[in-house]
């Protein structure tokens, strides 16, 4: 009797442990389990834990199913199996979550609208560089945390998009930004000195775009704005001439293609360069070098809430009274060719969201769910071959670049935490970077598997 009543004790003190919650761990559970693990026992904790109960070794198997004694230890024996359950479900969530090959930063209390990644110090160390829709702000990693080295403010005028590249044979990357003033295109151009970033071209009217080309590596680009088109004209290249920039010859891609949203690359393995592009309702195109289109995705890539400008709030178009919704021009994010370590087929890296008002409404889109996908031109077609994990919020910029104390070549993305879109200029960004050919890698894995 004396027996059965220090069972039911035992039942009640179990259940209050189960009702108080996960993180109430008995010491004599604990240590039963670390001596488990310690002999190796770590493969069943069912079973070792339905052994701890019985008394003195004693089997539970000869006895009698209708033995009150049997039943009460078996219930105690089940609670433990439960409690332990649910004190290793923190674990397993862990396990689930992001690799370790992923970095992330703490959240950045500004509108993140583009990043470049560079040395603009010239110590062989890359920096991060982050625009908000006024200020570029220039960021180092050290010691796994995300450090502020300096702002810029841009004042009145609407920044656009950002580049990081060493355009000139002398001195440090510099940083290349996209700005309008009141409609007009106003970029410039600013160089890290005595820990300030400095301009050194100012109001150049031209929109600016750094993409990597296959056999020549980092290109400065630049287009115009027309009265009547946003892009107006070719495309040019530019040098950079230390003190201004220069206009040279046109740069070899149709007229139809746009300054802002394109690539350049091998993606058939053949030496032949083709183009792939987001067009205006965000859709993936590819086009060869004579603009004859080859392809036209169904599904939507890129996207932007980022809108260029006609003209300053006040002013209207010349060509009608009012600007109507099919006149806005939102801007195409950054796509990019890359090639995969060992592979002479360059692949393309496009964005991916989906749309709260499914792109319905002209003025606004509601993004949310962003990821970068690896994209493989098939000759017929383009394939998804490995993605970035959702998030909840935009991406609105990636880079392909080393950082200090990551090891190998990282996709590094600028994101817009979910926005709350009644509180558009409280939205907070975050950096994170992705070690790229681990992706690369479970992308192989996942197709060879047959689960691609």
């Amino acid at each position: 009797m004396n027996r059965l009543r220090k069972i039911c004790v035992i039942t009640c003190a179990m259940s209050c442990l189960l009702l108080s919650g996960p993180i109430i761990v008995s010491r004599g559970l604990a240590e039963d389990r670390a001596t488990a693990v310690r002999d190796g026992a770590v493969g069943s904790v069912s079973r070792f834990l339905a052994a701890k109960v019985t008394n003195n070794g004693e089997s539970p198997a000869g006895r009698r199913s209708s033995d009150p004694a049997f039943s009460a230890e078996r219930e105690v024996s089940q609670a433990r199996v439960i409690l332990a359950q649910r004190t290793e479900q923190p674990d397993s969530k862990k396990k689930r979550g992001e690799p370790q090959t992923t970095w992330k930063s703490g959240e950045l209390k500004i509108l993140g609208i583009g990043m470049a990644i560079g040395d603009v110090d010239g110590d062989g160390k890359n920096e991060i560089v982050v625009i908000d829709p006024s200020r570029v702000y220039l960021y180092r990693l050290e010691d796994d945390k995300l450090k502020l080295v300096t702002e810029y403010s841009a004042g009145s005028m609407e920044l656009k998009t950002v580049d990081v590249a060493k355009i000139r044979k002398q001195g440090p990357a510099r940083i290349y930004v996209s700005a309008q003033n009141r409609g007009s295109v106003a970029s410039f151009v600013l160089e890290y000195r005595n820990g300030a970033l400095v301009p050194v071209t100012q109001d150049f009217g031209y929109f600016l775009r750094v993409i990597n080309y296959p056999t020549k590596g980092p290109i400065l680009l630049g287009q115009q704005k027309g009265p009547r088109r946003m892009y107006d004209g070719p495309i040019y290249q530019l040098t950079d001439k230390g003190d201004a920039l220069e206009v040279q010859g046109r740069f070899g891609v149709p007229l139809k293609i746009p300054i802002f949203g394109f690539a350049v690359g091998d993606f058939e393995g053949n030496r032949t360069p083709l183009i792939a592009v987001y067009d205006k309702s965000d859709h993936l195109r590819i086009y060869d070098h004579s603009g004859k289109r080859r392809y036209l995705s169904k599904e939507y890539y890129g996207g932007s809430d980022l809108i260029l400008r006609w003209g300053g709030p006040e002013s209207k178009r010349d060509v009608d009274e009012a600007l109507q919704e099919e006149d806005l021009v939102f801007l195409r994010p950054r796509i990019m060719a890359f090639a995969p370590t060992g592979s002479s087929v360059y692949q393309i890296l496009a964005i991916n969201h989906h749309s709260k008002t499914m792109r319905l409404l002209g003025r606004t889109k509601m993004l949310e769910e962003g990821q970068v996908v690896g994209l493989v031109w098939n000759g017929d077609a383009v394939e998804d071959k490995w993605t970035t994990p959702k998030i909840q919020g935009m991406i609105t910029d990636f880079a392909v670049d080393t950082l200090p104390g990551l090891p190998g070549e990282r996709l590094i993305t600028l994101e817009r935490m979910k926005t709350d879109w009644l509180a558009f200029l409280s939205s907070r960004s975050q950096i994170r970077a992705y070690d790229l050919q681990s992706l690369v890698r479970e992308g192989r894995r996942s197709t060879s598997s047959g689960t691609d």
